[in-house]
């Protein structure tokens, strides 16, 4: 067996333990329900209220930005309507990363458990 068969062989047995892994990854909503259960699940809860409380000011501030008729109303709902996103955005982005953090803990995790069994 030549060197370029032996690395397409490990390429091969690579690829197929990637698929397992990925076959056996939760998805986006699987990883959304982990951040529940996670440490901070109170605050995972309370950003969620959060995001929903923006969203629905978010919708009233864009409907006033659309039927404002003077300029001065349809600048200040403008700002209100980035402001708002901006906000959303930014809760958003922490949940993501709430969510990245609880993932990155168990995969350590498992390489912990990996670790020990090698060990024994």
């Amino acid at each position: 067996m030549n060197i370029d068969e032996r690395i397409k062989k490990e390429l091969e047995i690579e690829n197929q333990q990637l698929d397992e892994i990925l076959a056996h990854d939760s998805g986006l909503f699987g990883m959304l329900g982990n951040a529940f259960k996670g440490s901070l699940k109170r605050w995972v809860i309370l950003i969620n209220i959060i995001v929903l409380i923006v969203t629905a000011v978010m919708v009233w501030a864009g409907y006033h930005f659309f039927v404002a008729t003077n300029l001065d109303d349809r600048v200040f709902w403008g700002v209100t309507l980035i402001v708002l996103a901006m906000m959303q955005i930014s809760l958003k982005e922490w949940l993501f990363s709430e969510m990245r953090r609880n993932s990155m803990l168990r995969e350590i995790k498992r390489l912990e458990l990996a670790i020990e069994q090698l060990k024994q």
